[in-house]
């Protein structure tokens, strides 16, 4: 029996990179954590602190007095607490003061404006790294369309995921973390993140290495589920997020990406809700991120963000208040929720899974700035080597088959010629001249053929 090297070849080849996709998958799929969790009930004292700003700073608008007033309310709390200001501007702890250029809701100009950053930390000895937490605190109270004020406190935009970011500092101060722990509450939310990026960009490069993760708050209580989006791409620190976390529900597909060009250089060629938020711009750094928000991401009744089914948005507009949040939602299922981002926080920074918590972060720069760089939609090593994989399977096989109808094509001919020869012919033609007798083709017959090969449409 003849051996055929090439079929063996073949046959080998495919082994190979089934081999080597299944490899892929085994090396670098994501793993699970089964942590330990945080189920304390804390919805009332979020609730409190979010009902505190509605009625006492609902103007927070960005370079106002009343701003100002809620930065000074925010900083009492957090020094209140035993945190230290890391930032100062004259006497006020804790309060980073700069000015900027940028363009109202209504179209006018504001030039050399005067907004508030509010920055706190938590020191340690021998710190691992540090652990930002970061929300906006600002809203668009005074904003006006037609010259009628929008008067909105914001509910929904910033004062919820505020009330949360104060609740996490007021019980994180008693905790041991091996970590340095900041509080960031940024203005300029409502236009484009401003605050955050003016932190961002005036951090040095050692300080922006040293961030081991950022976890920001985005729109909290307003939307029909709690996620928390980590990644374009599976990574360790993600997954463990997300298995310590609460109440949370799984990251759609489709998740409406938008065209939003921000003040930097797009970090992706697309953008969408989860990306957007004041860690844009530490993850164009590549400081590893984590996003809270609330909203219906399976749906896309609206451009961009749907928050709940059947429901008109409210965010960016005048009816962005408690009063209305609380009269879609309820007010227990916004505490509920508020309670379940706080917790997922608190599992996370939990010494019990200190262990599971060094690890995942000790890669998680890598895995996130593996993708920082792409400027299409990001594809993971995975993904890639899928493509390649399945690519050379398809071309293997269809190699494969094609010399074998080749090698048999000969010998299917030969036995088609065969069984022609020895049919008995009842009438032999052969000898006889066709059109005319002069043993060719008349010149109908020939334009005929000319025709009928112009027309099939197969030749």
């Amino acid at each position: 029996m003849r051996i055929d090297k090439r079929k063996i070849f073949l046959i080998a080849a495919i082994a190979v990179i089934a081999s080597l996709t299944l490899a892929v998958f085994a090396g670098c799929s994501t793993p699970t954590f089964d942590g330990v969790k945080h189920d304390g009930d804390y919805g009332d004292e979020v609730f409190s602190q979010m009902q505190y700003l509605a009625e006492n700073h609902a103007d927070r608008t960005m370079a106002s007095q009343g701003e100002l007033e809620a930065a000074r309310y925010i900083a009492s709390v957090l020094s209140g607490l035993g945190y230290e200001g890391e930032l100062y501007d004259g006497e006020e702890e804790g309060i980073q003061s700069f000015t900027l250029d940028y363009t109202r809701y209504d179209g006018s100009s504001a030039s050399k404006a005067t907004a508030y950053n509010v920055v706190f930390k938590k020191k340690v000895e021998n710190a691992k790294g540090e652990i930002l937490l970061s929300t906006q605190y600002d809203n668009l109270y005074g904003e006006k369309t037609l010259e009628e004020l929008w008067k909105a406190d914001g509910s929904y935009e910033s004062g919820a995921s505020t009330a949360v970011l104060l609740t996490l500092a007021n019980l994180l101060s008693e905790v041991d973390c091996e970590y340095d722990i900041t509080f960031a509450f940024f203005t300029g939310g409502s236009y484009l993140w401003q605050g955050a990026y003016h932190y961002a960009t005036h951090l040095k490069n050692s300080e922006l290495e040293n961030i081991s993760l950022m976890i920001n708050f985005s729109m909290l209580g307003g939307g029909d589920n709690l996620y928390l989006y980590a990644s374009e791409t599976s990574t360790d620190y993600g997954a463990y997020l997300n298995g310590v976390g609460v109440g949370l529900t799984a990251l759609p597909k489709d998740k409406n990406a938008t065209d939003l060009t921000l003040l930097t250089e797009p970090l992706y060629a697309y953008s969408h809700i989860g990306m957007l938020g004041n860690h844009y711009y530490f993850m164009s750094g590549g400081v590893p991120t984590a996003n809270f928000l609330s909203l219906n991401w399976s749906r896309n009744d609206y451009p961009f963000i749907t928050e709940m089914k059947d429901q008109s948005n409210v965010y960016h507009t005048s009816k962005d208040t408690l009063a209305n949040m609380i009269e879609r939602r309820g007010e227990e299922n916004i505490k509920n929720e508020l309670s379940n981002a706080v917790n997922s926080v608190l599992g996370a920074l939990d010494k019990q899974n200190g262990e599971a918590f060094d690890q995942v972060l000790s890669t998680a720069r890598e895995q996130s700035g593996s993708v920082a760089g792409q400027g299409d939609r990001a594809s993971s090593l995975i993904e890639i080597a899928l493509k390649i994989s399945v690519v050379a399977v398809f071309f293997a096989i269809a190699l494969t088959v094609r010399n074998y109808v080749r090698k048999n094509r000969d010998k299917y001919i030969k036995e088609a010629q065969s069984e022609k020869e020895n049919v008995v012919q009842p009438f032999d033609f052969s000898s006889y001249p066709k059109d005319g007798g002069d043993g060719g083709e008349s010149k109908k017959s020939s334009g005929e053929e000319q025709e009928n090969q112009i027309d099939d449409p197969f030749i």
